[in-house]
């Protein structure tokens, strides 16, 4: 029998930490099933030569990581994964900043209705924004050759797809369609945590507009601004779905980024080892990114004690 209330309590206490433990299980089981146990499985295939056709799998060490390091294509996936990452960031930061403060604008009508339709493309699935894309920039029946022959701008219907630069500005614009809305969230909360006294004593100084947003906006949303950049670089860089359904890589390889280049390394020829190795590597690569991301929420953190 316990003596003291001090023992009952911590009985109590224990048996609390007990049952909390056990509810967390289910989530631990599958973030172990669909996340650890994967990237276990890659690291450790990439080590081997491992084929779906060769029956001895064998390590090979780091060789097929040297294969890699030393294939050219490998290289310019990543200078096109750049191209595709820091050609949707800029953009959707310039966009998301520009619609937020217009949503956040007090003289702006039917605000709720306009933050709902902001963040529409967001709500749209990413195969349904390639397919669109790709009608809209059609070379036969697209409705951007119309008008723009409509405009007499160009003499012929153009196709967008086949021509490298142009197949990359369309994917660069079809992504920027879809994720300046998450931007646009996030500075719009940042926005209206904002003191208007701020703006007021601005106002009553003599500052104009402009003047507002570059000497109070944007310095109080840099944090904000760091954080989302850098997990919108995160995501971008690891995009897979819209460049394959869009372009597939092409024409050639003009789209082919480093995710799109280790499915095609990993499944032409069931070279699932080098595929995998190619995994790893952009995987330390994001953990710079992500390492970068933390202490930017930290200092963030800070900045809004």
């Amino acid at each position: 029998m316990l003596k003291t209330k001090k023992d009952q309590v911590r009985l109590l206490s224990q048996r609390m930490g007990l049952e909390g433990s056990l509810l967390y299980l289910p989530a631990i089981i599958i973030i172990v099933g669909i996340v650890v146990y994967p990237m276990i499985f890659a690291l450790q295939m990439s080590f081997t030569n491992y084929r779906p056709s060769v029956k001895n799998v064998s390590i090979v060490g780091l060789r097929n990581y040297l294969t890699i390091l030393s294939d050219g294509r490998f290289w310019r996936a990543i200078y096109r994964s750049l191209i595709f990452t820091i050609g949707c960031l800029i953009p959707q930061i310039v966009l998301g900043l520009l619609m937020a403060q217009l949503l956040n604008h007090p003289m702006l009508k039917c605000k709720m209705f306009f933050r709902g339709l902001a963040i529409t493309p967001w709500l749209i699935p990413t195969v349904a924004v390639a397919m669109i894309f790709r009608f809209m920039f059609n070379d036969i029946y697209g409705i951007v050759n119309y008008l723009l022959m409509g405009l007499h701008i160009i003499k012929a219907p153009y196709a967008w797809m086949a021509h490298e630069h142009s197949a990359m500005f369309i994917l660069i614009v079809a992504n920027v369609w879809r994720g300046a809305p998450l931007m646009i969230t996030m500075f719009l909360a940042a926005l209206q945590g904002i003191s208007g006294d701020l703006y007021e004593a601005a106002r009553v100084d003599g500052a104009n507009s402009l003047t507002q947003f570059f000497r109070i906006t944007i310095p109080l949303l840099m944090p904000v601004i760091m954080v989302s950049g850098i997990l919108r670089f995160i995501w971008t860089f690891n995009f897979y779905d819209l460049p394959w359904v869009m372009t597939g890589g092409g024409p050639g390889e003009a789209t082919q980024t480093a995710p799109l280049y280790a499915y095609v390394r990993a499944f032409s020829g069931y070279r699932w080892g080098e595929g995998s190795s190619i995994t790893v590597l952009l995987f330390m690569v994001l953990v710079v990114f992500a390492v970068i991301y933390f202490f930017a929420k930290k200092y963030q953190d800070k900045m809004y004690k």
